[in-house]
């Protein structure tokens, strides 16, 4: 019965016109569920959407809350905010359990998110990473730095200044095409954002300059595989999502740059632009977003802005 729900609900969820990332997303949380209700690796099919209860999502939802992983060898807890993507998402498997009638009730229908800590919308669980203008000079530095193999050296660096420059997702970047890029009128075309939305943005000379030695170097392999894709991999084939992670991964390593990964240049030029005092909503093309709330969370002061910000002030007359 699991494969036979999870194929039906991913069919569902394409019906729906929900991009291949959040049906992937959707997946992994309904199969985690499953796997925790049934406190197996689910080989023995003894999961039954019917004997879910309201109750057990509640305790499912503190599991999501106390539950810890590793990452760099800390133990670490979920946001609240990926505890609460989780818990949407479930939701809405409930509701394809309801509708396509394997079950006759919504145990899901009353299951509500975490409260977080919030000021005017912005919520204050877990504030994006950008990089101090120091790290990102570093970064910089680094990509500018040639190495002795130049299909690397001109990929990894247009991919970090895409991010950088433009503000492109890690799969927005793999899912250009060459001809998405236009040098004529200056604009980068992106025709499937987060949420099926298409967006153009403008390059600036430093990013058409990367860009064009890249593609010198990527039509010396192109025959190779025939794709269109902008970005592949050493071995001649499109790059993928992992490609990228297992970048910054290197990068990392390399620059010495803590907790930088493939969302972390997004998060700069966001933060870049609104310090330099652009609006809200022309930050929000640029990267995206479909609500004005999840740009202005890019207002609030990192750590060390606030730290900088106390040290100037003076009890002394």
């Amino acid at each position: 019965m699991v494969n036979y729900i999870l194929t039906a609900y991913a069919d569902w969820l394409q019906e729906k016109e929900s991009s291949n990332n959040t049906v992937d997303r959707y997946i992994t949380v309904a199969s985690s569920f499953m796997q925790w209700y049934s406190g197996s690796d689910l080989t023995n099919e003894l999961f039954d959407p019917q004997n879910v209860s309201a109750s057990d999502l509640q305790q499912w939802k503190q599991h999501l809350l106390k539950t810890t992983y590793l990452k760099g060898g800390k133990e670490r807890k979920y946001s609240i905010s990926t505890v609460n993507n989780s818990i949407k998402s479930i939701r809405t498997f409930f509701t394809f359990l309801k509708e396509t009638g394997v079950i006759e009730r919504n145990p899901g229908a009353k299951l509500k998110t975490q409260n977080v800590s919030t000021v005017e919308g912005i919520t204050y669980d877990k504030v994006p990473r950008w990089l101090e203008r120091s790290e990102r000079n570093k970064l910089v530095r680094f990509m500018n730095t040639p190495i002795k193999n130049s299909f690397k050296f001109t990929r990894n660096r247009a991919i970090v200044f895409l991010q950088l420059l433009a503000g492109l997702r890690a799969g927005e970047v793999v899912a250009l095409d060459t001809d998405d890029l236009d040098f004529n009128s200056g604009y980068i075309f992106v025709r499937d954002g987060k949420g099926g939305k298409a967006r153009r943005i403008e390059m600036n000379k430093e990013l058409r300059d990367v860009l064009k030695e890249w593609l010198i170097e990527r039509d010396q392999v192109q025959d190779k595989t025939g794709t269109r894709k902008l970005f592949l991999s050493i071995r001649g084939g499109a790059l993928t999502e992992d490609g990228i992670e297992y970048l910054y991964t290197t990068l990392r390593a390399k620059t010495g740059i803590l907790d930088l990964t493939s969302h972390v240049p997004r998060h700069t030029l966001a933060h870049d632009l609104i310090t330099l005092g652009y609006p809200l909503q022309r930050v929000a093309d640029i990267l995206g977003h479909s609500s004005l709330d999840h740009t202005r969370i890019y207002t609030i002061s990192s750590s060390k802005e606030m730290r900088v910000a106390l040290d100037s002030l003076s009890v002394e007359d």
